[in-house]
């Protein structure tokens, strides 16, 4: 059984990625976050075994708290789940540690399979167009 904690700063949003990840009995949500602040406060707290964040959010950048969790939680996997599929935002969520990127129109049984690979040790990267899994020897 993972850990998690959901960010998203829609509440509606929050409430089905919590609904989807326990009905799959793999995950148990320790908690839930409404901006990047409360996010990476509230991960560097509980030390989930994974965040499952969106992109955009009021308050510190999540990409730049995705730096700050990497160096204090290393075993922690991150997923960026968004609408944004812009590649210089995919370029720095991986440049960044996250290990995964995932578009919130993804099919609720492909989201939880690519949860399942990121938390197995594949980084799957998700724009529009395609699907890229990179294997720990394969990040830069």
């Amino acid at each position: 059984m993972y850990s998690v904690v959901i960010a998203d700063d829609r509440q509606i949003v929050r409430a089905g990625l919590h609904m989807l990840l326990e009905g799959c009995g793999s995950f148990t949500v320790m908690g839930e976050a409404s901006d990047g602040n409360e996010a990476v406060a509230l991960s560097l707290t509980l030390m989930p075994d994974l965040l499952l964040t969106d992109l955009k959010m009021p308050g510190v950048s999540i990409i730049e708290g995705s730096r700050k969790l990497k160096e204090s939680l290393p075993h922690m996997k991150i997923i960026i789940l968004t609408a944004f599929d812009e590649s210089e935002d995919i370029y720095r969520a991986y440049k960044a540690g996250v290990d995964g990127y995932l578009m919130k129109d993804t099919s609720p049984e492909t989201i939880l399979a690519s949860i399942h690979e990121v938390m197995r040790g594949t980084a799957i990267f998700q724009p529009k167009e395609n699907r890229v899994q990179l294997t720990g020897e394969n990040r830069l």
